[in-house]
């Protein structure tokens, strides 16, 4: 697993993801993240994160419908 150090967003995205489970999409965590924290959570953003966390062995992505 590449270095596992996790940023506070990279935490925060993580634990949303736990939260949401089957409904983890880039917009729902976005929506969910801004709805907990109060902060705006930019799109953009959310995906990069996803793709560290998946380059860190600690999530798995597939492409939706």
């Amino acid at each position: 697993m590449k270095g596992t150090n996790l940023g506070e967003f990279e935490e925060l995205v993580l634990l949303t993801i736990a939260a949401l489970v089957n409904d983890a999409y880039s917009v729902a965590i976005c929506d969910e993240l801004e709805k907990n924290t109060g902060r705006a959570a930019k799109l953009g953003v959310v995906h990069a994160v996803l793709n560290r966390l998946e380059e860190k062995g600690l999530v798995k992505s597939k492409l939706g419908e």
